[in-house]
């Protein structure tokens, strides 16, 4: 084994004598490298592609010696076919190029190795080609482990692009390396023009999405090394996508991340079923308003805050006067479009902040939880009836419909919405009692 070289002082070096080459000429010392010692199968061909040189490992490729080749012909030496795929690289380099490419030749003891070749004009002191020089060297592992990673590529793309995820490959700055195809359809953006933008540069992704924002930059500080969340995105025609994303990082073995993948699926079917079903279950299906549940959701939020700030909450039990003989002389038909036109006007009243609910049958409830003064329910009791004093108009024929209303308010009643609900139902028969088409205020 060679003993490895030390760094001296050139004064202090005792150098054992040159070998015996090193005393040859300089052009001798060359073509005894190339002979022995280069890694690569050297030629030197004629302008008539005769052989002028060819060096130990060129000819050990054909199973015989450098001098039986000297005088042969390029094109005899390789059968016919080998010599139709490499001519244009030949006459290239003849004319005067520099021509690199790769192929595959029959070598001895072997079907078929990968070379890279490099073809080199030789040139006269005159600056004409004379012929050319080849230089080929074996790279056969590194092709097949190209092609094997370009296959594993492709085939990885394959996939991502026939998976139903649109799948996101970033790098360490959370910019976009590849993309599925699906980008375009859950976003209507071209894959291609995402390739190099950071992520969160496209607004349809980051606009309103700090939670995302924040699980990625938690997975590129190394915080996590995966994560799900759960955003709204927005579709280049301007709908919204609601996705779940799920995350991971990929650190070296230094323990710093190289790339993310983003898996995102598009969950939009299921998270507007659930909205439907939601509102199914919390809205009156005649009249689109809030039902009993809503209203006792709602209310109780809303004397939750007021025992917090100290504000008021007033509750509005409306029973209509004269619907019953609607839907007796004309029918349920009849009394279903008169309670769709009661809530229109209902709602044409209320403040944007007030809440609309239809408890059943002829009974409606108005909440008002914001700037509750004192004289508010009397002023929205009087709107309501002059809303409902017009006919109501059905197919068929008209009904004039009156309202009595019961009041009740927190402070000074209860902060249960059930009893507040209870009492302004109580105060609600009252009016009805006292001759209908009046308020009355359930009193603590």
């Amino acid at each position: 084994m060679t003993p490895p070289l030390e760094l001296t002082e050139p004064a202090a070096v005792s150098l054992p004598p040159l070998p015996s080459i090193a005393h040859r000429m300089p052009w001798e010392i060359l073509v005894h490298a190339l002979d022995r010692s280069l890694g690569a199968s050297v030629s030197l061909v004629d302008r008539y592609m005769r052989f002028v040189y060819v060096n130990e490992a060129f000819a050990r490729s054909f199973a015989t010696t450098p001098e039986a080749l000297l005088g042969e012909s390029l094109f005899a030496l390789y059968g016919p076919d080998h010599v139709t795929e490499f001519k244009p690289y030949v006459d290239r380099a003849m004319a005067g190029e520099f021509v690199t490419y790769e192929r595959r030749s029959k070598v001895v003891m072997s079907d078929g190795i990968w070379f890279t070749v490099a073809l080199t004009p030789w040139r006269d002191e005159a600056g004409a080609v004379i012929g050319l020089m080849s230089c080929s060297m074996k790279v056969h592992e590194l092709k097949l482990s190209s092609d094997a990673l370009r296959a594993a590529n492709e085939r990885l793309s394959s996939h991502m692009d026939n998976s139903p995820l649109t799948v996101f490959e970033l790098d360490d700055n959370l910019r976009v390396a590849r993309c599925s195809s699906r980008v375009s359809v859950m976003l209507g953006l071209d894959p291609a023009a995402l390739v190099g933008r950071p992520l969160f540069s496209v607004p349809t992704i980051a606009d309103g999405n700090e939670a995302l924002v924040a699980a990625f930059a938690s997975l590129t500080s190394g915080a996590e090394s995966s994560n799900r969340v759960e955003a709204k995105i927005r579709h280049s025609d301007g709908h919204t996508v609601y996705c779940d994303w799920f995350n991971s990082a990929l650190t070296d073995v230094r323990g710093k991340v190289t790339s993310v993948q983003a898996l995102v699926q598009d969950v939009s079917a299921r998270v507007e079923a659930a909205e439907q079903l939601l509102h199914i279950a919390t809205h009156d299906t005649l009249t689109g308003l809030a039902n009993r549940r809503m209203l006792t959701e709602r209310l109780s939020h809303a004397l939750t805050r007021a025992e917090r700030t100290g504000e008021a909450v007033a509750l509005l039990f409306i029973d209509l006067d004269g619907f019953k003989r609607v839907n007796d002389l004309h029918g349920h038909a009849a009394g279903d479009e008169v309670l769709k036109e009661v809530a229109d006007r209902l709602r044409s009243v209320a403040r944007a902040t007030d809440f609309v609910a239809r408890l059943g049958g002829d009974e409606f409830v108005l909440l008002l939880d914001v700037d509750v003064q004192p004289g508010s329910p009397s002023s929205l009791a009087e709107r309501v009836f002059d809303a409902l004093s017009p006919p109501c108009c059905f197919n068929g024929g008209e009904a004039v419909i009156g309202a009595s209303i019961g009041v009740a308010m927190h402070p000074p009643l209860s902060n249960l919405a059930a009893d507040l609900i209870r009492r302004a139902d109580a105060a609600m028969y009252e009016a009805k009692s006292a001759g209908k088409g009046v308020v009355r205020y359930a009193m603590a």
